[in-house]
């Protein structure tokens, strides 16, 4: 026997055309309609369960437009498509896809709930050629203001950098910045035959991380080169050589 109380039918948006899943309403009517995949919103006519005779009709949809939102505390990358039932209802399929890094906040079509989500950047696979190579070893400047600046050897092994918390130390710990995280980036130092490799990998992007004036989003890494300006927050660090 066919479920009549689900309803499948296909995006109206020529350029999305996914296949979208609602429970049918219990009166026959015009209802407003949000693609959960691209929330191009229409208004279409529906058939309701009255047009089916005594078919029992869906139990009512909770309204949770009130309630908190919640925060999905997962991975989201940039550009890839994702599928997951909403949190609030649990029964509401919802599509998620972003060409932007960033904050996200969305409501369930079915029940209004809002849920979060940070979408992220792909990792960055950097090129660490002969080009990266530096003789000498390098350390982290970090500029201060008159002749206060402060140096942080940096040698072979990873190192990571943040805001200063007793719950949560980074190798190299900034004191008053609460604009950059407690963990915002690792800097690994490799030793080859040739020279010294530096790379500087984003661990958090809550917060600004500039490398050069350049922002960079969640997982990215660059090859750092002597004189390279590296900003978290609102401190500024600047890559040297290690005399």
């Amino acid at each position: 026997m066919a479920d009549n109380t689900i309803l499948l039918f296909r995006c109206l948006n020529p350029e999305c055309g996914q296949l979208i899943k609602l429970h049918r309403p219990a009166k026959t009517g015009v209802y407003p309609v949000t693609c959960p995949y691209c929330k191009t919103l229409k208004k279409l006519n529906l058939k309701g369960l009255d047009a089916f005779g005594d078919q029992k009709p869906a139990d009512p949809v909770p309204d949770n437009s009130a309630n908190p939102a919640i925060d999905l505390k997962r991975d989201f990358l940039v550009g890839e498509t994702y599928k997951f039932q909403c949190p609030h209802c649990e029964s509401q399929e919802i599509g998620l896809k972003s060409e932007k890094t960033g904050h996200k906040e969305f409501a369930c079509p079915r029940c209004k709930g809002k849920i979060i989500a940070d979408v992220r950047g792909k990792t960055h696979i950097v090129d660490l050629g002969t080009s990266s190579l530096q003789l000498i070893k390098g350390k982290l400047v970090l500029l201060r203001k008159g002749w206060l600046n402060k140096d942080y050897p940096l040698g072979v092994g990873r190192h990571t950098v943040g805001r200063y918390d007793e719950s949560e130390m980074s190798d190299i710990s900034v004191k008053n910045d609460n604009s950059m995280s407690r963990r915002s980036v690792r800097i690994d130092v490799d030793q080859t035959p040739k020279g010294y490799m530096f790379k500087l990998t984003v661990l958090k992007a809550t917060n600004p991380v500039l490398h050069n004036n350049v922002p960079l989003s969640q997982g990215e890494s660059v090859s750092l080169n002597f004189g390279d300006s590296i900003i978290l927050g609102r401190t500024r660090f600047r890559f040297d050589r290690d005399k």
